[in-house]
């Protein structure tokens, strides 16, 4: 995937999503945008109940999560990923390099939280992955595919973010970032 193609801002694609933005999700005539609507919409119509738990508390807590997830987790693409992203090509702007320099103690504070949602394996109390996970995971393997924060003063975290590489097909899910930032120098040999 290209994802500084200009098809994101083609009129095809801009009434899929006006803030022509990925991920969008076309099923037939029917399309949505956004990760964790994306994940809801996809786990109730294909019935995951693993995922999306039909028990009311538990699905409390996993939408708790994704709720909270929208002004939280998510900023680390918004606040980290992409600042560095568009220092790496030469269009930072002076906003993103402060972003970048106060980026530790954001993810700092938000490891803490996350540490403390961990109360059992994963973070909807849960003892197997649930879309909640899957929504988190993405943006915490940015930052350790990066190597820019320390997970060794988080162990519960670190500890989950090994349970999550081992979900089927974890690999070939993450491929195309891997690649996307092996090719700006976002990786480092440590995460290699």
């Amino acid at each position: 995937m290209d994802f500084g193609s200009a098809a994101f801002t083609s009129a095809e694609f801009l009434a899929l999503n006006p803030n022509g933005q990925i991920p969008v999700l076309k099923d037939g005539d029917f399309s949505i945008f956004e990760g964790s609507a994306i994940l809801v919409y996809l786990a109730e119509k294909l019935g995951w109940t693993d995922l999306y738990p039909t028990d009311v508390q538990a699905h409390a807590k996993v939408n708790q999560y994704l709720h909270w997830h929208h002004t939280h987790t998510r900023e680390i693409t918004s606040k980290v990923l992409l600042p560095l992203m568009h220092t790496k090509m030469n269009i930072g702007t002076p906003e993103e390099a402060v972003m970048i320099k106060d980026s530790t103690a954001m993810i700092t504070k938000l490891a803490d939280t996350t540490e403390k949602l961990l109360v059992k394996d994963f973070v909807a109390e849960t003892d197997h992955p649930t879309i909640a996970d899957v929504a988190a995971y993405c943006e915490f393997v940015q930052v350790e595919l990066m190597g820019i924060f320390d997970f060794s003063k988080h162990p519960k975290l670190s500890a989950w973010l090994g349970r999550m590489k081992e979900v089927p097909h974890h690999d070939e899910m993450h491929a195309d970032l891997d690649g996307f930032c092996t090719s700006l120098g976002l990786k480092t040999k440590a995460s290699a």
